[in-house]
């Protein structure tokens, strides 16, 4: 009886009460295990990430779209599924053109149409248009003019304000202010392969170093500019870490006595603290709706050899990493607290994807997404306010590898459509796969084998036609811009 009326309750607050308020956080490159809470062996304290997971609620099956960085950025902010897009496989390239539409429906939209002031702040990596100095538009850097404003970024996507840039571990090397650089680069940044720093155009006396604490004293600034004047918000806060460049400031260097990514993770969870203390600081933690998550798993540059001699386990009983099909690559943190709704310290184990936030932020604002809107978004709003599914929220979650191998869940089944991970982890090709005389396919029973350990291809195969017949069907609910990535699905089972 007393469940009964407290879900009631709830409900009502997510039906009759919005947010003010609403934080989206999303890390990069760090899987779940990397969550103290989610993963007590992991052997490295992240107590600010413990601290929200201990006050609203873990999805502890949640999975980005992709398992790198572009697609699931874009899915987050869309609620489309990248390979709807030209982008197939991979991620947007250097100097690449924009992933997100000119008509294109986003979070920032939402959150304006609900009365929020809205700010992305970090990582963009969705591209830009770059203004040439003769005229008109290139994506030679040797052409573009500095001192223009660029378009296609965060402003072209909805957002009132952007700083950040773009890409941590790319040219240019110098800030972002909404569509503007702060300054001509005057220099060049050479080449880092080990760190991932590719070499280009940079401001003299760039700190790879200073760029997390700027980026988290810009949403503090943030915070506090909006709650001063008591205006309602929508902060998208991409981080950079523990993403490559791997440079820790030098108050976190060497703290974790094992490595420099050890040090930058603990950073990336000092940082996520400041913005919830900055939330609490200026008064607006009781009236803001705070999602945290990633956009992808834990990529090798970490060096999980080197971390597990130091006592560090960034993987738990997860196959794979980032760029993979297996879990590894796309099973993500996504942790939820909604003061007032989401119960304390509890938990959903339901498969949800990243593209999901679009829907469920829309509802909590009391929103009505656009026709054709996010039409691979389900809001979970029945899961925050504790409510039993009736049915799965999605009859397919479709995840991709690097490669733009699929990865599709219906309830404890997974179907990989190629042989191997599709991403870093070998073998990762189809040719690969069969050279090592492994099936086609891969289809797992999560539930009794979430280490991905055997293969059940050969012994489910009308399961295997059943879930293909649902991807294809989810393929063709919605628009896609040219034709879907199909050399890994052929929709015959028989043509295999």
């Amino acid at each position: 009886m007393l469940a009964g009326i407290l879900i009631a309750a709830l409900a009502g607050a997510v039906d009759g009460t919005p947010p003010r308020n609403v934080v989206v956080i999303l890390a990069d490159d760090m899987g779940l295990a990397s969550l103290h809470a989610e993963h007590t062996d992991s052997g490295l304290p992240t107590p600010h990430l413990d601290a929200l997971h201990a006050s609203g609620m873990s999805f502890t099956d949640a999975h980005s779209s992709s398992a790198v960085c572009s697609p699931t950025r874009y899915g987050l902010l869309t609620g489309r599924y990248p390979w709807r897009t030209h982008l197939k496989a991979g991620i947007v390239p250097k100097w690449g053109p924009p992933m997100i539409g000119e008509d294109t429906v986003t979070l920032a939209h939402v959150a304006s149409d609900g009365g929020l002031h809205s700010a992305c702040i970090g990582k963009w990596h969705l591209g830009w248009v770059g203004p040439s100095v003769d005229g008109g538009t290139t994506r030679n850097p040797e052409d573009i003019d500095w001192t223009a404003p660029l378009g296609g970024g965060a402003l072209a996507a909805g957002f009132d304000h952007y700083f950040g840039d773009d890409v941590p571990n790319w040219p240019p090397y110098v800030w972002f202010e909404d569509d503007r650089l702060l300054g001509v680069p005057d220099t060049i940044m050479e080449e880092h392969d080990a760190n991932g720093v590719r070499r280009g155009p940079a401001m003299a006396q760039w700190s790879l170093e200073a760029v997390l604490p700027e980026l988290t004293r810009r949403c503090v600034h943030y915070i506090r500019d909006r709650a001063t004047a008591d205006e309602p918000f929508f902060l998208f806060y991409s981080m950079t870490s523990p993403h490559t460049p791997i440079n820790p400031s030098a108050a976190f260097a060497g703290q974790s006595g094992v490595s420099a990514y050890a040090d930058f993770l603990l950073e990336t969870d000092w940082s996520v603290g400041q913005v919830l203390r900055a939330l609490e600081q200026f008064g607006v933690a009781d009236d803001t709706l705070v999602i945290f998550t990633t956009d992808n798993g834990t990529s090798p540059k970490c060096n999980f050899d080197a971390l597990k001699a130091g006592g560090i386990d960034l993987r738990g009983p997860w196959r794979g990493m980032k760029a993979d099909a297996w879990e590894g690559g796309h099973r993500v943190p996504l942790l939820v607290r909604w003061p007032g709704v989401t119960e304390p310290g509890s938990s959903c184990h339901e498969p949800v994807g990243l593209t999901d936030i679009m829907a469920t932020v829309a509802e909590a604002l009391g929103q009505d997404l656009p026709e054709h809107a996010a039409p691979d978004s389900k809001s979970v709003r029945q899961c925050l306010v504790g409510e039993a599914l009736e049915a799965p929220l999605h009859d397919v979650l479709v995840s991709q590898s690097s490669r733009g191998q699929f990865a599709l869940r219906h309830g404890r089944w997974k179907l990989i459509c190629g042989g191997g991970s599709g991403g870093w982890t070998p073998p990762a090709s189809d040719a690969a796969a069969r050279d090592a005389g492994l099936p086609p396919m891969q289809l797992y029973d999560l539930t009794a084998d979430p280490g991905e350990t055997t293969n059940l291809f050969a012994v489910h195969p009308d399961r295997v036609d059943r879930m293909i017949s649902l991807f294809r069907a989810c393929v063709e609910a919605a628009p896609n811009d040219g034709p879907v990535y199909w050399s890994q699905l052929p929709w015959d089972r028989s043509a295999r």
